[in-house]
């Protein structure tokens, strides 16, 4: 049905216009026709299918159906992309990501970066040096902060882990039977007798102090084992921070 005008004549009371029940019935007529529009789900502009649906950086359609007869919409979801939020953050093998389980449903999976890390080793390996030769370590691809459990030489050494490059550079002269100040910006540091394991008990916790904290962390390994040798140092440490 074509919109009903009603007829108000062209000044007040002039006798031109609709009278009162033909304007009335006009008027129920529009309403008729758009309620019946709207329960039949025809309403101009309104579409129930294809709807676009952008999250992030996916977008796809999914189906919205009308209800003819509670009057409410249903968006199904199950046509979504499979991924449809991407927090963007990893630990190189995992990221956490919210995906559609194709019925409706939502399941947010947090990969291995969110949530408690595991323990892991770092280990680097000095060039040779004499007996009583001391010479800086950098042990890279760490973090920048962690909790450090053990310390491992594979010959007698004696090691030392620091905040910073500048704290080890200040600390290169210290005795092998002196204490460090309590913020010199050493970490830990261990003496072995030969290939061992020391684990620290209690675990402390170790970070990068650079002015931008890196994922290196600084050593200085001097050779115990009386004679000239590479030393191997491992850290078993657990990320602390990203």
């Amino acid at each position: 049905m074509a919109k009903q005008v009603i007829n108000t004549g062209t000044v007040p009371d002039d006798g031109t216009g609709d009278s009162l029940r033909n304007a009335f019935v006009k008027a129920n007529a529009n309403f008729d026709e758009l309620y019946g529009n709207w329960a039949n789900n025809a309403l101009t502009g309104i579409s129930t299918t294809d709807l676009s649906v952008t999250t992030g950086s996916a977008s796809g359609s999914g189906a919205l159906t009308y209800n003819n007869s509670t009057g409410a919409f249903t968006f199904n979801p199950a046509v979504l992309p499979t991924t449809i939020l991407d927090l963007g953050i990893s630990d190189g093998s995992a990221s956490q990501v919210l995906t559609t389980d194709g019925s409706g449903g939502f399941t947010f999976e947090d990969g291995a970066a969110i949530g408690l890390s595991s323990r892991t080793t770092k280990a680097a390996t000095t060039s040779s040096i004499a007996n009583d030769a001391s010479t800086n370590l950098d042990i890279t691809g760490a973090f920048k902060g962690y909790a450090l459990l053990a310390i491992e030489t594979d010959a007698a050494a004696w090691v030392r882990i620091y905040t910073d490059g500048s704290a080890r550079s200040a600390d290169a002269s210290r005795t092998q039977n002196t204490d460090p100040a309590p913020d010199a910006g050493v970490i830990a540091e261990v003496i072995t007798a030969g290939a061992s394991v020391v684990k620290i008990s209690p675990g402390t916790i170790g970070f990068s102090f650079e002015a931008t904290p890196n994922t290196t962390i600084p050593c200085r390994v001097t050779n115990l084992s009386g004679a000239a040798t590479t030393v191997e140092v491992t850290l078993t440490v657990i990320q602390l921070e990203a």
